[in-house]
């Protein structure tokens, strides 16, 4: 991974994102569309385990 020499690269779309993407659960990532995508990221970000 590159060091940046400046906090811009830090706070870029890909290092806010990817550590939570790998968090998040199959079945957010698995999701057949936009429509359960959002659901399934809203009941997994509030902590709802029963997905």
């Amino acid at each position: 991974m590159s060091q940046c020499v400046k906090d811009t690269g830090k706070y870029s779309f890909p290092h806010r994102t990817v550590e939570k993407w790998n968090a998040s659960s199959d079945e957010v990532v698995t999701a057949h569309n936009m429509h359960y995508f959002k659901e399934k990221l809203d009941k997994w970000r509030h902590g709802d385990m029963t997905l």
